[in-house]
């Protein structure tokens, strides 16, 4: 595991691959008492270079949360990938950046649409990220049961941390 080098293109193709292999991230922000607390947002089809974006209602807890304490975290699931991506968040009026995003069952959501002025964007700038690749199910679970065998540590894939 490096330890917060910059990222290479490589390591950032990772990170967008993981990205937009997810449909919810969790969003975790820190509430008034200093409690952590996670939310499920839908992960938006921008490129990554380093920002990532979400839509929110205003009056939503994280949107509240983030504007009082920017750090956030950003932790994306896959079934062999996961990353989490650590920065700070701002809350972004922009028409056409929420235009850009603005998706076919976004409407779901929001039910004023795409103008509606109490949809705001979330803007997460990226500082860190940390991410873990597996070789999936069955591979690992060989690599287990070898190692159980040999006594060795079992090779379940491999973990990075860099700087974006």
């Amino acid at each position: 595991m490096s330890s917060h080098s910059h990222a290479t293109a490589d390591q950032l193709d990772t990170i967008r691959s993981i990205m937009k292999s997810t449909r919810i991230a969790m969003l975790t922000t820190v509430a008034a008492s200093g409690a952590l607390h996670s939310h499920p947002m839908t992960v938006q089809q921008a490129e990554f270079d380093g920002d990532c974006w979400f839509l929110a209602s205003d009056t939503a807890d994280a949107v509240q949360q983030l504007q009082a304490h920017p750090h956030v975290n950003v932790s994306y699931s896959g079934s062999s990938q996961w990353l989490s991506l650590a920065g700070t968040a701002e809350v972004v009026r922009d028409q056409a950046k929420k235009s850009e995003l603005w998706g076919s069952f976004t409407d779901v959501w929001f039910e004023g649409g795409e103008t509606d002025p109490s949809v705001v964007l979330i803007h997460v700038k990226g500082e860190s990220a940390q991410y873990w690749e597996s070789p999936g199910k069955v591979a690992t679970l060989v690599g287990v049961v070898a190692a159980k065998v040999t006594g060795d540590q079992p090779q379940t894939g491999s973990s990075e941390s860099v700087t974006v």
